[in-house]
This record gives structure tokens, C-alpha cells and sequence, in this order.
């Protein structure tokens, strides 16, 4: 069984608590994973985090793809009441290694981002022996549309990554019907953001999703 996590990657406050404690109300918390998007956290900082914990008292990840003061910027998310957040790949191990200092003290856990890697397989060997909790397989946007691809294409890598000793997520455009090979080949989250925040339904869509990954 793997977790569903929903980017909440907007600027609209009102509607990602709106979303938030819809899913948190109708979906079963221990499948689900509520995340403060970057862009969120940037408009509204830590005032979204706290909000989205208080009310969907769900797990929730801040994405703040730290680069720098690995132990400073998790410490800030941390008290805001994330139980995960992220530091990028491409951060020197020293941020990594602060970030998870920080989380042991918090019982948190640090998700390194592998986005823009170019070895993500080695790098997520390095970042483990660091401490990392959870590797994120992660194709931007932007690396998506120039490549017309998704992290739905990139099975063998996340094959590669499920042997190695950490939780694996993956992120980049997936949809119904694209996560159950991802489960199979070995993540343990799946990241979902636009199928279904911009989904005319998303409460239905997430349920598909969650019935999908739970199989």
C-alpha cells in the first residue's frame, strides 16, 4: 500500500484549506498526506502550514526544497507543525545533515527532493547515509514539458531506488491510471498535485487515486 500526497501548489489560501479539509474529512488520514506547495508556503509561509495541520490533522509536508540552513528553515517548518519537509537533492550534505538533526529533535522526517539530479541513483545513496527519511523521484514541470515526458515514464528508476534503505516518493504529472505501475516498481507515496486540484471533481479523483495505490 502506498500514501497519497496532494500538492496543494497554489497562492489561494482559502481554497487549499477548502480542498485540504475535504479530503482529510472524506479520505482515511492514515492513506493521506497533505502538502503545503512551495507556492503556498512562499505567499502565505508558515500561516499555511499551521492552518492546513490544525485543520485536516492530517500529516502534512512543507515543501520548502531548502537549499540552504538545512537546520534553521526545517526548524521554522517544524514548529509550524510539518511532520515532513524538503530539502533538494542539490543542497551540500551539510544542509542535509543539519535538516536532519532538526527533524530527530521535532520526531520529523526529511524528504530529499532529487529533482535536476544528474545521477539520482547515486545521489540518493549519498543522501541516505546522511540520514534522509524519504527519496523523492521528482520531474519538474518544466523538465516535462521541454521532454514531453513524466515521472510515470521513469519505472526503472524508481526500481533502482526501492533497493535502496529509504521511502521513496515520486512526483511529475501523474494521473488516474499511471500510479499502480509506480506502487509496483516500488514508491511507497505518490505525489499528486494539478490531476486533482485542478480536477473539476477532486475529491473523486483523489478517491481514485487512493483506491489505485491501495490495491
Amino acid at each position: 500500500m502506498a500514501l497519497l500526497q496532494v500538492a496543494l501548489d497554489t497562492d489561494n489560501i482559502s481554497f487549499a484549506l477548502r480542498l485540504a479539509s475535504i479530503l482529510s474529512s472524506e479520505l482515511d488520514r492514515e492513506k493521506l498526506l497533505i502538502e503545503a506547495g512551495t507556492p503556498l508556503i512562499k505567499s502565505w509561509g508558515t500561516l499555511s502550514v499551521k492552518l492546513l495541520k490544525e485543520i485536516t490533522q492530517s500529516k502534512v509536508v512543507a515543501d520548502t526544497k531548502t537549499m540552504d540552513v538545512g537546520g534553521f528553515e526545517s526548524e521554522i517548518m517544524f514548529r509550524a507543525g510539518a511532520d515532513i519537509v524538503t530539502v533538494l537533492g542539490l543542497a551540500d550534505d551539510s544542509t542535509i545533515i543539519d535538516a536532519v538533526k532538526t527533524a530527530r529533535r521535532y520526531n520529523g522526517q526529511v524528504m530529499v527532493d532529487l529533482i535536476n539530479c544528474t545521477d539520482p541513483v547515486k545521489r540518493a545513496e549519498e543522501v541516505i547515509s546522511l540520514g534522509a527519511d524519504i527519496i523523492l523521484y521528482h520531474l519538474g514541470i518544466d523538465v516535462q514539458r521541454r521532454r514531453g515526458i513524466t515521472a510515470s515514464d521513469m519505472v526503472n528508476e524508481i526500481k533502482k531506488l526501492a533497493r535502496l534503505n529509504a521511502t521513496v516518493a515520486v512526483a511529475g504529472g501523474i494521473k488516474p491510471g499511471k500510479a499502480k505501475p509506480l506502487v509496483e516498481a516500488g514508491a511507497e507515496i505518490i505525489i499528486v498535485g494539478s490531476a486533482i486540484t485542478k480536477a473539476d471533481d477532486p475529491l473523486s479523483v483523489a478517491l481514485r487515486l487512493v483506491e489505485e495505490i491501495s490495491g
